[in-house]
């Protein structure tokens, strides 16, 4: 049994629900995960590689959002592109269950905090034995998807696909959690 995220839920699964139950039930979800989040859909947004033909460059954390965050983007911006070619995207987290997003250009220095997608938080739920990411994305495309609730907002648990068009993601398909894992529209993610 997998479980996203993968991390310790035994105090999720011994918290008390609003609604006054003793304790939660991870729901299970059986989509077709692997095919979701495979490579063929990452082709169909692809870019060219420039095989590292460009200088690096150390990502601005001089201001705002990147001094505060300054140390998790200068780490995660060490890792290398991951993400279109010569962007990083860079976990930072920032709650339970919780990351917020930063991007990097590796080619400017430039840190972008995308507003589409300030955050993501993990959709818990038991996926069996396919191991599910929060965010999920290719250094050969410019496609990120979201398995979670961009930006906390939890009527938007699902699957969020967006795309990385000049500067800026965004969303083009959005797939809620219950149609997703089939189950009720009513159930609480």
């Amino acid at each position: 049994m997998r479980l996203i995220p993968i991390f310790a839920l035994s105090s999720l699964a011994a918290a008390p629900l609003s609604g006054g139950a003793a304790s939660a039930s991870i729901p299970s979800c059986p989509a077709p995960f692997a095919r979701l989040l495979g490579d063929e859909v990452f082709r169909d947004y692809a870019v060219r590689l420039t095989l590292n033909s460009f200088r690096v460059v150390q990502p601005d954390v001089s201001s705002g959002r990147a001094r505060r965050y300054r140390t998790a983007i200068r780490e995660g911006a060490a890792q290398g592109p991951n993400f279109a070619d010569h962007y990083t995207i860079i976990r930072i987290g920032c709650g339970a269950a919780t990351l917020c997003i930063a991007i990097a250009d590796a080619t400017t220095g430039h840190v972008y905090f995308p507003q589409a997608l300030a955050s993501a938080e993990a959709l818990i739920v038991d996926t069996g034995r396919m191991e599910v990411d929060t965010l999920n994305f290719r250094r050969d495309s410019r496609l990120l998807i979201v398995v979670g609730s961009p930006n906390e907002r939890t009527r938007r648990a699902g699957i969020s696909t967006y795309i990385w068009r000049s500067g800026r993601l965004n969303l083009v398909r959005f797939t809620p959690a219950a149609e997703l894992c089939g189950l009720q529209a009513s159930t609480r993610f």
